[in-house]
């Protein structure tokens, strides 16, 4: 981004040279199973345990023939009560990453919000290309409306979420609900969210025009997707009847223009938006929540948000 913006602190700092010098052309080329395994050992670097009283279980949610894993999140003090939920899609590109790798945030926005989070296991490209993610996406979303009261889950008081890849997820399935039917979404939490193929000079957090390419080709699988809405939202010709919507951008990141012109468009459109940019913050900056007050600031705003959508007391 511009010259003159400014990491938070030092350990943004530090954070972003770490990242910028994993996430290179060099790892692109790498083998599928070799750029998993680095990607696996870089966000164990920043890993940290749960908040006190955080539960988790696995569980396995239908979708088309088989079912896909996803990790269930309960805050402390639950019990028996019928929780407002958050169905979450990770980042990475839509080819790295697992509900494992964003443990961190989830974790954290189950104890903040004080909802259930269900971190869903989708497919990833290169094997599987649009819309099997979305799909599986969707399936998530139907499992909680369905039998999510069986989960102790209120499906009256469902959100989605999701940050980069899992946040383009995240809209583009509203999208499809809003034209295909679907579950009734209270809200669309969008942390720093990848919408359109554009990229803005520079690079921070491991994203640059050339990262965003090579996880673009990979998603696509050789379809011509860039004025698809449900694959990049940004392309959609109206925003009108969309769910309420949270968005997360971050100053020092090449697709915070995303966020922006999508927070602009849904507010034309009528469509309640609360709009945030972290300071000084890079892509990828959930990472750094437990570290980093701006980060730690910005998902408090998230969970804030996500509060009020759900009607938590």
């Amino acid at each position: 981004m511009g010259s003159g913006i400014k990491p938070a602190d030092a350990l943004v700092a530090a954070f972003i040279e770490d990242t910028d010098g994993v996430f290179t052309a060099q790892y692109d080329a790498l083998p599928m199973a070799e750029q998993r395994r680095i990607y696996d050992a870089y966000w164990q670097r920043y890993h940290a345990p749960h908040p006190a009283g955080v539960s988790v279980e696995t569980v396995m949610v239908p979708a088309g023939n088989g079912a896909r894993r996803a990790l269930l999140y309960r805050p402390a003090g639950a019990g028996a009560a019928s929780l407002p939920v958050v169905v979450y899609f990770h980042g990475g590109g839509w080819m790295l990453g697992s509900p494992e790798s964003h443990d961190l945030a989830t974790a954290r926005i189950c104890a903040g919000a004080g909802v259930a989070v269900l971190s869903v296991d989708y497919r990833l490209s290169p094997e599987h290309v649009f819309p099997d993610a979305l799909m599986d996406c969707l399936a998530a979303v139907t499992w909680v409306a369905r039998e999510g009261r069986e989960q102790g889950l209120d499906p009256a008081r469902l959100a989605v979420a999701g940050d980069s890849a899992g946040a383009n997820l995240a809209a583009g399935l509203c999208l499809w609900i809003r034209d295909h039917g679907g579950p009734s979404i209270r809200l669309q939490a969008l942390i720093y969210p990848a919408l359109s193929v554009g990229v803005a000079p520079g690079s921070s957090g491991g994203v640059s025009a050339a990262a965003m390419s090579h996880y673009v080709t990979s998603y696509f699988g050789g379809q011509s997707l860039a004025g698809n809405a449900y694959a990049m939202p940004l392309s959609a010709k109206s925003f009108a009847g969309l769910p309420p919507a949270f968005i997360a951008t971050a100053e020092m990141d090449p697709i915070r223009p995303h966020g922006e012109m999508l927070a602009e468009r849904l507010r034309h459109a009528g469509i309640p938006c609360d709009y945030t940019c972290g300071s000084g913050l890079p892509h990828t900056y959930l990472r750094l929540v437990h570290l980093s007050p701006a980060a730690a600031g910005e998902l408090a705003r998230c969970c804030d948000a996500i509060r009020a959508a759900l009607a938590v007391q």
